[in-house]
């Protein structure tokens, strides 16, 4: 595994906002959540919600998400395709809106789109493939901009300990090591100085490495959730069940059924691409949730990024295709 030069503990997280708008972060079991500013103003967050699955094969990464039924005005997991091999997957309080104030809303899926790196990210030629110093700096960049916000908040938040407020997996390929998935993680920390008067820091962030495994640990999907709580069988879960609504699906081609035993033996890193994308699109069709949005993408070794199923219409962005300049985790701006 990649090391990062900073321990590993939490899981979840926080990402970039403009210096525009001072928000409060919302708690994700309430949707949409609002608070108010310093000076009154109502604040909305909205959240993506649902479950994320990771399927590397031999010569692709496979990235599909399933929204969870939640409030109008929700989003499904938000997907910014980066330059330099990789992707990234948002969820949680991705869009913040200040009521009746006349400005845009921030979307911190756009923001980390458009996010400006020059001054905090140079680019690295020599790094050690084992250290994940370009993942350390964009999540320090990343603090930056959060801390100049977060230090505007003065009233309490009532965020239980721990308790996520935004979730980003960076899924790719890392040059000289090979198909990776991280997840970046912020907390807030609080403590009252006077009054109803509250210091609000945004601590160091944490990264956890999901994929690839321990040696000798199987390669199985990697499923991730937003919030946690749920519910449901992963789609790893319900190959060793041998769920019946799978059954047809992998008895359809034999190479699918191969690809699809691969996966239920751990083995997904040598199932091929194709027919393991045949089994993946349609289990993943066949065991959503009613009324849940699919998005799937298609990540292959050298930066080629394609949609298998786009995301839903009312998400998609003028700028889903990658501009030639867009940041990256190894060549950000200059």
């Amino acid at each position: 595994m990649r090391r990062a030069a900073y321990p590993f503990h939490a899981i979840l997280i926080i990402l970039v906002i403009t210096d525009a708008l001072l928000v409060a972060p919302a708690s994700p079991h309430a949707q949409p959540q609002k608070n108010s500013t310093p000076s009154g103003q109502e604040i909305v967050a909205n959240l993506a919600t649902g479950r994320v699955v990771i399927c590397v094969t031999r010569d692709a990464i496979l990235i599909g998400s399933e929204s969870e039924k939640s409030e109008p005005g929700s989003h499904s997991p938000l997907f910014v395709p980066l330059n330099g091999g990789h992707v990234a997957i948002f969820l949680g309080a991705v869009e913040w809106v200040e009521l009746n104030s006349g400005k845009p809303p921030i979307r911190l899926d756009l923001e980390l789109g458009k996010a400006d790196h020059a001054k905090s990210v140079r680019k690295i030629e020599t790094i050690d493939s084992n250290e994940a110093t370009d993942l350390e700096v964009m999540g320090i960049s990343f603090l930056e901009r959060l801390r100049a916000v977060t230090s505007e908040l003065h009233h309490e938040l009532k965020l239980k300990e721990d308790e996520p407020i935004v979730q980003i997996l960076i899924v790719g390929y890392q040059k000289d090591y090979g198909p990776e998935a991280w997840v970046i993680s912020y907390k807030l920390q609080q403590r009252l100085l006077r009054g109803d008067y509250w210091d609000t820091l945004a601590q160091r962030p944490s990264y956890v490495q999901l994929y690839p495994p321990e040696k000798k640990d199987p390669h199985t999907i990697v499923e991730f959730k937003y919030p946690p709580e749920i519910k449901g069988s992963s789609l790893q879960q319900m190959l060793q069940q041998n769920d019946s609504r799978l059954i047809p699906i992998r008895s359809a081609d034999p190479k699918v059924g191969q690809a699809a035993q691969l996966m239920l033996d751990g083995a997904t890193q040598k199932a091929a691409s194709e027919p393991a994308t045949v089994f993946f699109r349609k289990a993943l069709e066949t065991t959503a949730p009613k009324d849940s949005k699919l998005t799937i993408a298609i990540l292959h070794e050298g930066d080629r990024f394609d949609w298998i199923i786009p995301p839903p219409e009312n998400e998609l962005k003028p700028d889903d295709k990658r501009d030639p300049t867009a940041p990256t985790l190894r060549a950000p701006h200059h």
